[in-house]
């Protein structure tokens, strides 16, 4: 289990005080691997997360990773994101798949928002009831008096959609889901026009950087997007789908941390920095090992950073050469060659 993740630990209060009945079977929303309490038995829980990194670890400890839902279940837990639409969504698809005489579970910290959740869930289904662990708050309700308009309308709210003020397809908890990222767009305009031959974009978001650099550049034959969020991924086939027709373009739900096969020609990226609530630089270097591994030798990367986070040396170490083309607004942009 990550360390900080006091939600996952205290998500299992009600049942070890007699508040609530485990059962085997249940349905775990946005699950996190971690140790599990005397008495909970895991065998049959199946589990949905997103995020390829948390989805590994669910993996790697045995439990069953789900892909569509089609059944209801006694119990469903959940460990909300922070975004309260995409939240709010995820309660709704939450009660869809509770029994009648089932309970939805849900744990969050104070710091992100248990306050409001615990208030969302309420709107939908008023029986909740709720106590306080680990600076956290565990609330559940049952599948009785639901609010069906809110029902409807909350469901709709984690669909992808396009954003007519920034011309793309995205949705709610996407990082910088509703505007074009600065760092992204520094990049993009110190981009080349002469990148051609076979691409990748690490950490591609809803598809900008490869949306930008496709218009930009001609002779580009095949690009393949990484994304480590599916839901990401999702709204990226969707905002690239017009250049599928000229472009060979493959997607990959993967960590980029753990590398990439290639051969490249070039390599793109804006590299995540944080994950949860911890900010990561391990990541960013990891993501320039990948990119140095599986380009091709002459090959060029291109990426922005934050200001302040040091990724020279690990630049210096894993490319023949490399250079700032631009410092601006707290953000570096870098070119490397193989």
């Amino acid at each position: 289990m990550t360390n900080g993740n006091a939600a996952f630990t205290a998500l299992w209060q009600p049942f070890l005080t007699g508040a609530l009945t485990w059962s085997e079977s249940c349905l775990f929303l946005r699950a996190r691997f971690g140790p599990i309490p005397a008495g909970i038995i895991t065998e049959q829980m199946d589990c949905q997360q997103s995020f390829k990194p948390y989805a590994d670890e669910i993996e790697r400890a045995g439990w069953h990773l789900l892909g569509n839902i089609g059944k209801t279940y006694p119990i469903v837990l959940v460990l909300p994101p922070p975004q309260r639409d995409e939240t709010r969504a995820l309660f709704v698809r939450s009660l869809q798949h509770v029994s009648d005489n089932g309970f939805v579970v849900v744990s969050m910290e104070n710091s992100e928002g248990a306050k409001s959740g615990e208030k969302d869930l309420r709107e939908l289904a008023p029986n909740v009831q709720s106590v306080s662990k680990n600076k956290c708050r565990i609330f559940w309700a049952g599948k009785k008096d639901l609010n069906e308009t809110l029902l409807q309308s909350w469901a709709k709210l984690d669909a992808p959609r396009m954003l007519e003020t920034i011309g793309f397809i995205s949705r709610p908890g996407l990082f910088a889901w509703n505007r074009i990222d600065d760092a992204s767009r520094l990049l993009t305009a110190h981009l080349p026009q002469d990148l051609s031959g076979r691409g990748a974009d690490l950490g591609a978001g809803f598809g900008f950087l490869t949306h930008t650099v496709l218009m930009k550049c001609e002779n580009i034959e095949a690009m393949d997007v990484f994304e480590a969020e599916a839901r990401a991924l999702e709204c990226a086939r969707l905002n690239l789908a017009r250049f599928e027709k000229t472009t060979r373009l493959e997607y990959h739900w993967h960590d980029v941390a753990k590398g990439i096969q290639g051969p490249y020609d070039f390599v793109i990226s804006n590299p995540p920095f944080h994950q949860g609530h911890d900010e990561i630089q391990t990541l960013g270097q990891a993501f320039i090992e990948s990119a140095a591994r599986s380009l091709k030798p002459g090959g060029r990367f291109y990426m922005v950073a934050n200001r302040h986070l040091p990724y020279e040396a690990s630049l210096k170490n894993n490319f023949s050469k490399f250079n700032v083309l631009a410092m601006e607004n707290g953000f570096k942009v870098f070119e490397a060659s193989k």
